[in-house]
């Protein structure tokens, strides 16, 4: 039986997605990770003349190295580690390492230790107010995450590497501003913006366009953050890959109908998903969201699924190379992933489908990506989440059309704000008027009794 290299690539990349996946759930000695690899020489060595041979050989060394990389991004616990004082009371030096997650009623800071290796996720008062490179000094009492009910809180935050968490500790200032001077400078940038939106436009329409281009949801009403649960949209409001991929599928379709060809608008859209990652300090999850944004534009330029396959397969390869722990316990990253599988594999058989509907602003391009990736991510939505909404679909083709229209047009309004205010206010009317359209029509859809079901 004769394989292509295709084949062996995208088996390789399986067999280690495989790997990292067992040794999410279980510790594999190393002994036996040992006769794993020796297994795999064997049958490397004994059958180059044999495709089979050849093939399982891979597939058992790209195994091994799953169940390896997984246990080597584990932290040794020592006296140099902040895991290993959990449960005690201790006073240590860190640096503030991301942006503050501002609540409600407190922030929650991601702090880097100095003194000691480790990484703790603090929660603190509002005031005094500290921002990324603030090192600061922390006493407290060391926790170690627990899950909360049917959420693997402890296993949500291990995948960025948080293993130990702070509440009411005593906290002191040493330094300010001691963070990258390019991150720190996109942050003033991304907070100068955040006050203009709150300037031009009133709540919640601010705090909407702010979840829209840069993926932020302070001050939004829980109320409408839960219209948007059950009228499955909170993609829009949450910059993933899900999230990119579906507003790269809209400006696409709108592209491509206004006149533009395929490999141009693949060039504007991968500017606009440039701009989504670096206005937000460029995460880690924000990277593998814009990489899945431009793997879908990709499909759309190359024209053929299959051509896709192996760059998906070493896609999610060198994600997991990056971080194993996003496979199993990070359900944005598994998000993006279907949902570009979808959209790759299924759009296209159902866009030819749906040829009767005019294409009218991308109209038939956004409906044919947007149940595409509905139906590939419904069963992981129910699965994590518990939840699954009936309205989606027409959610989505009311709002998704003029998803684009609202973010060109607040993107402008916000900058022409920042040059002078008057100017932004009056840009911001029919900003205004195209957010409201949005809100308005998510919460008559979600005020529908059966418009999302709960198991």
């Amino acid at each position: 039986m004769e394989f292509r290299k295709s084949q062996l690539v995208f088996y390789s990349c399986l067999a280690f997605v495989l790997g990292v996946a067992v040794a999410s759930f279980f510790y594999i000695p190393w002994l036996i990770v040992y006769f794993i690899v020796l297994a795999g020489i064997n049958l490397l060595i004994f059958g180059r003349s044999k495709s089979l041979l050849l093939l399982s050989a891979f597939c058992l060394l790209f195994f091994a190295f799953g169940l390896a990389r997984y246990q080597l991004s584990l932290p040794i616990i020592d006296k140099n580690h902040l895991i290993f004082y959990n449960g005690q009371q201790i006073t240590f030096q860190g640096i503030v390492s991301d942006e503050p997650d501002i609540r409600v009623d407190h922030v929650k800071l991601k702090i880097k230790g100095l003194n000691l290796k480790g990484n703790v996720l603090v929660k603190a008062a509002l005031i005094p107010q500290y921002n990324y490179g603030d090192v600061l000094e922390i006493k407290c009492l060391l926790n170690r995450p627990e899950p909360i009910e049917d959420f693997e809180y402890d296993k949500y935050l291990a995948k960025s590497d948080i293993y130990s968490t702070c509440y009411n500790g005593q906290i002191k200032l040493v330094a300010a501003g001691r963070g990258g001077l390019l991150k720190t400078a996109i942050f003033k940038i991304k907070n100068k913006m955040v006050a203009i939106a709150g300037q031009i436009l009133p709540e919640p329409q601010s705090s909407f366009l702010g979840g829209l281009l840069w993926g932020a949801k302070k001050g939004m009403p829980q109320e409408i953050l839960d219209n948007f649960n059950r009228t499955g949209v909170t993609h829009i409001i949450a910059v993933s890959g899900y999230n990119i991929t579906i507003i790269a599928a809209a400006l696409s379709g709108l592209f491509i109908g206004l006149g533009l060809s395929k490999r141009r608008a693949f060039w504007l859209i991968v500017l606009v998903i440039a701009f989504f990652v670096i206005i937000t300090g460029w995460p880690a999850s924000i990277i593998r969201a814009g990489l899945m944004g431009v793997i879908f534009l990709m499909s759309q330029v190359v024209g053929r699924a299959a051509k896709m396959q192996n760059t998906l397969a070493l896609t999610g390869l060198i994600m997991l190379l990056i971080n194993p722990k996003i496979l199993i316990w990070d359900a944005g990253f598994q998000l993006s992933f279907v949902s570009t599988l979808g959209l790759i594999y299924l759009s296209p058989h159902l866009a030819k489908r749906l040829n009767f509907l005019p294409n009218f602003l991308g109209l038939k391009d956004s409906l044919s990506t947007t149940l595409s990736a509905i139906i590939f991510t419904s069963p992981l939505i129910l699965w994590q989440f518990g939840r699954f909404s009936v309205v989606a679909p027409l959610t989505n083709l009311l709002i998704l059309p003029v998803i684009p229209l609202v973010m060109f047009l607040g993107f402008i309004s916000v900058i022409l704000g920042l040059i002078y205010l008057p100017i932004g206010q009056i840009m911001a009317w029919p900003t205004w008027l195209v957010l409201t359209y949005i809100l308005k029509a998510i919460g008559i859809l979600a005020g529908w009794r059966w418009s999302a079901i709960s198991l």
